[in-house]
């Protein structure tokens, strides 16, 4: 829970607080977690520290207007209210599927004698693009690589189709690209990929989610190494009851395995004996292990890339559009091979030299989640799929930043922006 003061001129102060869902509630019915919620809201505004920051900073009305990051798939038919589509990361609460999540939040708050009203509902990764604008105005793209993934970015709303009557010249557009290719026709999907989703508790939905998100990752490595074992490749071909067991191989063990580089690998090993329960383990079984964590990893950060250049590319060969006609350095196809081209105010690409090529600006990507910003090499290695898919100038061009706390922040905004229309 945050408390956000837009001080202007790109400053701003916050207060938080976290709050911890337990397992039960996740798959509790939806009125148990939404009274979570809101009695977590309670504590917080009725804390001594905050609500002397309430009353210093007063509104025009007692009703606090609050900003509701919800970082699930739904079908969104107003700045607030949202009907829930399906539960991803874990979740599964009977009683939401179908129904508003914003109207299910404040019936919550109502009961619970919370003066609070849900003023805007935001997926995380708006709330991430929106942040990131406060402080960089040409942000592009907001995205999550964390616990789960998903991608928004701004179009030019000449280009969404279903639209009848546009509004504004411009909408943010949540793609929740973790359901990416769910029929495994595109991606790189393994035999270690289909077990997993085979053993989750949404089988045959985000499937790239799935191979690229903090959630996930460690039991996509766990699978590989049991693999390993079974082929005798690996600790002599035997177990232990706890890397048997299913998700006992945390993403954070990944991260620590690839950061030890030391000669012998003896950190390695303390993880192995003391997390997993593997006590005879040799250099190069530990070697194996950091390899394939490795490996693992930069998958992921370069289907990261991916999804990523894919957004960049969309912007950059529309005829309108943020992106449209501003001649960026990069390669727009492909299969196009040479190292720049440039887009026409008309559409059409024009081959130009790399080195005449001069970047009218940054394309600002705000990134939020701990698998971007704390796992091994991720960041170097999106760079490296950004390059190779876009060509050479990419990171002249484009700019990866961390939008630390920009589900909260980017959910005051959208608050204050909905405030003020209804005013």
């Amino acid at each position: 829970v945050c408390l956000i003061a837009l001080k202007g001129n790109n400053d701003l102060e916050s207060h938080q607080r976290a709050y911890k869902v337990s397992d039960h509630l996740q798959e509790a019915h939806v009125s148990e977690l939404m009274d979570f919620i809101a009695v977590s809201i309670k504590e917080f505004i009725n804390s001594e520290h905050i609500s002397a920051k309430i009353v210093d900073h007063p509104s025009d009305s007692d009703t606090l207007e609050l900003g509701f990051t919800f970082s699930f798939p739904v079908t969104q038919t107003a700045i607030d209210a949202g009907m829930l589509l399906r539960w991803t990361k874990g979740f599964n609460c009977p009683g939401a599927v179908g129904n508003d999540i914003v109207q299910l939040l404040q019936e919550a708050l109502n009961r619970n004698d919370v003066n609070v009203h849900v003023a805007a509902l935001v997926n995380d990764t708006v709330g991430t693009l929106l942040a990131h604008s406060y402080k960089h105005p040409n942000t592009f793209i907001g995205a999550i690589f964390g616990t789960g993934t998903n991608g928004a970015y701004v179009e030019d709303t000449r280009n969404i189709k279903t639209m009848a009557t546009p509004t504004s010249d411009e909408m943010i557009i949540n793609i929740e690209w973790g359901n990416f290719d769910k029929d495994k026709t595109v991606l790189p999907v393994t035999l270690f990929d289909n077990k997993l989703d085979r053993e989750s508790i949404n089988p045959g939905v985000h499937v790239f989610e799935k191979m690229i998100s903090g959630m996930y990752l460690g039991e996509i490595t766990r699978n590989i190494l049991l693999h390993l074992i079974d082929q005798r490749l690996l600790f002599d071909g035997t177990s232990s009851a706890k890397l048997n067991s299913h998700w006992s191989f945390e993403t954070k063990f990944m991260s620590q395995i690839e950061n030890d580089t030391s000669a012998t690998l003896i950190p390695i090993a303390q993880i192995l004996e003391q997390e997993l329960g593997i006590y005879l383990n040799t250099q190069v079984d530990r070697e194996i292990v950091k390899f394939v964590c490795q490996l693992v990893g930069k998958r992921a950060a370069r289907l990261s890339a991916m999804a990523t250049a894919a957004v960049i590319r969309q912007g950059l060969q529309e005829k309108s559009g943020r992106l449209a006609g501003l001649g960026y350095p990069l390669r727009l196809s492909a299969h196009d091979h040479s190292d720049a081209y440039t887009v026409n105010q008309n559409g059409t690409q024009v081959h130009e030299r790399t080195d005449s090529v001069v970047a009218p600006g940054v394309i600002h990507v705000g990134i939020d989640g701990s698998v971007f910003e704390h796992y091994p090499h991720f960041e170097e290695h999106m760079v490296e799929g950004l390059t190779e898919l876009l060509g050479s100038r990419a990171k002249d061009v484009i700019a990866l930043g961390i939008a630390r706390d920009g589900s909260g922040v980017g959910a005051a905004l959208a608050a204050l922006i909905a405030t003020k229309n209804t005013r």
